[in-house]
């Protein structure tokens, strides 16, 4: 026979009430107390009713906040997108999503509307973090008694509850493998990076430096220019570095900006000759790596990333189901103009 909520307060020594919000994350119970219910409940065997807790969140649904930045990139913005999508579908599974999104990288933006949607009484917040120690000490915080996903970019200090992107060191490290391959391993590269404040961003660049000390040391890496996902700035830098250097064998983006970078290889008659290899497949991308000006780049998955974080969350607020894995890894999906 199936334990019930009062059998579990009765061996935990506590209320129903308390074992209620402990099971389902809600309101204020000691992190001891919390942890001993659980415990008990899963030693007992306990399985929440989904369909019973569906029906009474009818009217008082779960609030998830969920928080995209750089929503100016076509790739943030299908993420953003799913987000939305995902919002209207889960409203029929006893969850309000409130989606917030921002331009760029800013973390003071980023702290405000946090606390916006703390504000707004969520449950449970997924987040793609700026790469700062106040972002990291607020999520720390509000782990200790919510949920909190990171996607896209990750955190794992913060006391997050999962991950859900890529491992962007390794993403990082195929990019260098490629085009160590694409230059039969001699040549100069320039690596442009998007934001030095987004980890994701970063840790791709070290892991595609890694891949081509570590393996094709007749490639020369230029020094690394950022362009923060401006399609201007970085159609300056490639230009400027081309002109300045007219053995150039390759371009690597860490983020946005690739549109950029084939215009000035377009302008400067670079075609075939200076290999570029890019993240992420937005329309754009797509258009430049079947024009021969992108040889490869590597795809995320905008729409896992835009929906699964949420759906995460609401089944560990609904049942407190746990992720099996605290990363939630998107495979490192190569493309070229043979599967665009």
């Amino acid at each position: 026979m199936a334990v019930t909520l009062a059998q579990i307060a009765e061996l935990a020594g506590v209320s129903r009430g308390t074992v209620d919000r402990a099971l389902n994350n809600r309101g204020r119970v000691d992190a001891k107390v919390a942890a001993r219910i659980k415990r008990i409940a899963e030693e007992q065997g306990y399985q929440p009713n989904r369909a019973g807790k569906l029906l009474s969140l009818a009217k008082n649904p779960i609030k998830i906040g969920v928080l995209v930045q750089s929503v100016e990139t076509p790739f943030m913005r299908a993420v953003a997108d799913e987000a939305e999508r995902t919002r209207d579908r889960l409203a029929n599974e006893g969850a309000q999503l409130i989606v917030r999104t921002m331009q760029s990288i800013n973390v003071e933006r980023q702290l405000e509307l946090i606390d916006e949607l703390i504000g707004e009484g969520v449950a449970g917040l997924a987040v793609t973090p700026a790469e700062d120690e106040r972002i990291c000490a607020r999520i720390r915080t509000l782990s200790a008694h919510m949920p909190v996903v990171t996607f896209n970019a990750d955190m794992p200090e913060s006391g997050r509850l999962c991950y859900v992107g890529q491992d962007s060191y390794a993403s990082g490290r195929a990019c260098g493998g490629l085009m160590g391959m694409l230059l039969g391993g001699k040549g100069k590269v320039l690596m442009v990076n998007g934001h030095p404040s987004n980890l994701s961003h970063c840790r791709r660049v070290d892991g595609f430096r890694a891949e081509v000390l570590a393996e094709f040391p007749g490639i020369q890496l230029l020094p690394i220019e950022n362009c923060y996902d401006d399609r201007e700035r970085a159609h300056e830098i490639v230009r400027r570095v081309a002109e300045q250097t007219p053995d150039l064998g390759g371009v690597y983006f860490s983020a946005g900006g690739p549109p950029g970078g084939c215009d000035a290889i377009r302008e400067l008659g670079l075609r075939g000759k200076v290999r570029l290899i890019c993240h992420d497949l937005s329309e754009q991308n797509a258009a430049d790596v079947r024009a021969g000006l992108i040889d490869f780049l590597i795809d995320q998955d905008a729409q896992l990333q835009g929906a699964r974080p949420a759906e995460i969350l609401l089944d560990y607020l609904l049942v407190g189901k746990k992720p099996e894995k605290d990363k939630q890894l998107i495979r490192i999906d190569i493309r070229s103009k043979y599967n665009i």
